[in-house]
């Protein structure tokens, strides 16, 4: 904990460069956590969530591709990463990003962007396998609803790209990592195609 009339240039250093927040964002989150780095971090994590839900419907206009072939030459990926404007898709950070998004495309393999773009068919065949299942049990029928609803969202989540847990970092969703360089460069990002090829 450091005071608030302590907050060192240091300290708003160290904490851009774990988390790569401006220095006004740094400085104003050691100031509202009272010097704590933990609280800072979640601090900035929820104001950047914030700002990314508030340019979630702005046009996505411009972007890159990118592709990532793994060393044995026999899987790789593609990424279509949409952003606002041409000054941004030129900027290396975002070219970075899309970079690794197809390197976890490549290693994980997420059949769908997210939950919300399953499709409906989708859902319910595997409803009924899973309903299936559970017809030999002795359960009530609304525990029945709960198990399906939560066994088909967990499964479906496992495959969907932005819930997917970050190749590079196991303590980020491949979601919250968009959400926060969303935060940081200041304009909407978003994943508009992936496509993955093995041999």
């Amino acid at each position: 904990m450091i005071a608030k009339k302590n907050i060192s240039a240091e300290h708003v250093k160290n904490l851009r460069d774990q988390t790569g927040a401006s220095v006004m964002e740094c400085k104003k989150a050691l100031e509202k956590s009272g010097g704590d780095v933990e609280e800072a971090v979640k601090y900035l994590k929820k104001s950047g969530n914030e700002k990314a839900g508030k340019k979630a419907s702005r046009a996505t206009g411009e972007g890159v591709v990118a592709a990532y072939v793994h060393s044995n030459k026999k899987i790789g990926a593609m990424v279509e990463l949409r952003c606002e404007t041409d000054f941004v898709a030129k900027n290396s950070e975002f070219q970075e990003l899309a970079y690794d998004i197809a390197m976890h495309v490549a290693a994980m393999g997420p059949k769908y962007l997210s939950f919300e773009k399953v499709s409906a068919k989708d859902k319910k065949d595997y409803e009924a396998l899973i309903r299936e299942e559970l017809a030999s049990r002795n359960k009530p029928a609304d525990i029945i609803e709960k198990i399906v609803e939560g066994k088909v969202k967990k499964h479906f989540e496992e495959m969907a790209l932005l819930n997917q847990i970050f190749v590079k970092n196991p303590d980020v969703t491949v979601g919250d990592m968009i959400k926060e360089k969303i935060a940081k460069i200041g304009e909407n990002i978003q994943v508009e195609r992936i496509e993955r090829f093995e041999i």
